[in-house]
């Protein structure tokens, strides 16, 4: 039954991509793909069973704007985070990977790029696209490539990169990060934006840093975009340890599968210094999403057509 429900969700969205060329938005803020699991979501993230999640969720800037607000108005004006979709938790030092999908723009020749933006001051939130100059950096990724998609030959494949969380950050708050992507297929300027948060502790679920090859040799996601966080995920993370030695946050629940402990890498380098201040964003009372616990495959969609990409010109 639950697996019937998500096909016809996914055939749902498949046929709404055959019309409407998508582009893209990260998935999950912080994947794990050893488990091959998402422990973090953005902002008013509504699942990829949604068949309006293109609709809902693509956020356009379009001919190098002047000005426009950074974060989708009607998804991202506030930490709308519910159970089944949480908010991410991290600590500094701690390397994430965060991931999206290609929507037919793989590139080896010229790939676009990734920013993950963000202000080392808890209070201060993005509010405006000319803050790309002058957030800081805490990482830079290839967008889809054969090295960091699971499948490059398929048009909708799971593609991640990695990044590494700023040490200045202060355990205790909570912190507005933005995914930027440099598509500019128009020439005049296009990009693409998802605004997410990350709860900064003393201790989190970490994933070893790894080559690439070897963390996509362990194959993609099987559930996570598509139920959320559920009972069968936090039990498998609910034995891996933090740079802290201490137990993972996302769960209280005694260890229940036998993956060894994993640590982190080394220490962020240092990123551009920032501007620009607004107001801190309330927390969205929204109501929690109920997650069923199933396996999940992702129906095959029509292939795009492939873009005829330029090298970024920012």
């Amino acid at each position: 039954m639950i697996n019937g429900v998500i096909k016809a969700a996914f055939a749902a969205w498949a046929m709404g991509s055959a019309t409407v060329l998508a582009h893209s938005w990260t998935d999950c803020t912080k994947y794990d793909p050893v488990n091959r699991v998402c422990l973090g979501y953005p902002r008013g993230y509504p699942g990829r069973t949604n068949p309006n999640t293109n609709t809902l969720y693509t956020y356009l800037f379009s001919g190098s704007p002047a000005s426009q607000t950074m974060c989708n108005p009607k998804q991202q004006a506030t930490m709308n985070y519910t159970s089944a979709f949480p908010i991410a938790t991290v600590q500094p030092g701690e390397t994430v990977y965060t991931s999206w999908e290609q929507n037919g723009h793989l590139n080896n020749a010229h790939p676009t790029k990734v920013d993950i933006l963000y202000y080392p001051d808890a209070s201060k939130q993005f509010a405006d696209v000319t803050e790309r100059n002058t957030a800081m950096v805490a990482g830079t990724m290839d967008f889809a490539t054969d090295a960091n998609c699971y499948n490059p030959a398929d048009p909708n494949s799971v593609c991640f990169g990695s990044w590494t969380v700023p040490t200045d950050l202060v355990p205790g708050n909570t912190y507005h990060f933005v995914w930027f992507w440099y598509f500019n297929q128009n020439p005049a300027g296009e990009w693409y934006s998802t605004c997410f948060d990350l709860k900064v502790e003393s201790t989190s679920h970490v994933v070893a840093a790894k080559p690439m090859a070897q963390l996509l040799a362990l194959g993609a996601p099987d559930l996570s975009y598509a139920l959320g966080m559920t009972d069968t995920i936090l039990s498998k993370i609910a034995d891996v340890t933090s740079l802290g030695g201490a137990s993972s946050p996302y769960s209280s629940a005694e260890p229940t599968s036998s993956e060894a402990p994993m640590s982190s890498q080394a220490p962020v380098s240092s990123q551009a210094p920032a501007s620009s201040q607004a107001p801190a964003l309330p927390m969205s009372s929204a109501p929690a999403e109920s997650a069923a616990p199933s396996s999940y495959s992702q129906a095959p969609s029509p292939s795009p057509a492939k873009c005829i990409m330029r090298p970024v010109t920012n």
